[in-house]
């Protein structure tokens, strides 16, 4: 297990994927989407800064439920045995996207 994780408790917070990004450009255009390898590397970020790590090693079971339009969703992170179960959250706290990034 991860040091840091014995004393982790859920971290939580928002992630703004900008809609004047340019990718949104070709990204569905006049529909945008936010690419899931964008969502995962939220994650990863988050979790590198929140833990200072150098990042997961791997990542497993990510599922994008609904599609993801640009603008502020909430996250979570909770630890979960050595690993981090991730959750986007649409405004209704119902989950958007999850997986799990493998420390």
């Amino acid at each position: 297990m991860h040091p840091e994780l014995k004393a982790c408790k859920t971290l939580t917070g928002t992630f703004f994927f900008d809609p004047e990004d340019r990718i949104y450009t070709e990204h569905f255009p006049g529909n945008p989407v936010v690419p899931g390898s964008m969502i995962v590397h939220a994650f990863l970020l988050a979790a590198q800064s929140f833990l200072s790590c150098r990042g997961a090693s791997s990542i497993e079971n990510f599922r994008f439920r609904k599609f993801v339009r640009p603008g502020e969703y909430a996250y979570r992170i909770e630890p979960a045995g050595k690993n981090l179960k991730c959750s986007l959250l649409d405004p209704d706290a119902q989950p958007l996207a999850t997986g799990t990034l493998n420390l």
